[in-house]
């Protein structure tokens, strides 16, 4: 089974936002997939640091 793609409202000033959608663009990204890239990459090098993040979605 596929996982389960949830909606996040996501808060941001304008200036970072437009900032960042121009890191999005010049990654041939959207400004979701960006983020979603960020946040892989932030989680893949604490787990690289720190060990697995354990998560219990049945708790969640």
């Amino acid at each position: 089974m596929p996982p389960i793609i949830r909606k996040y409202t996501f808060r941001v000033n304008e200036i970072t936002l437009e900032k960042f959608r121009y890191l999005a663009d010049n990654n041939f990204r959207t400004v979701n997939k960006e983020l979603e890239k960020v946040m892989n990459d932030s989680i893949a090098q604490y787990e690289k640091e720190n060990g697995e993040i354990k998560i219990d979605l049945k708790t969640r």
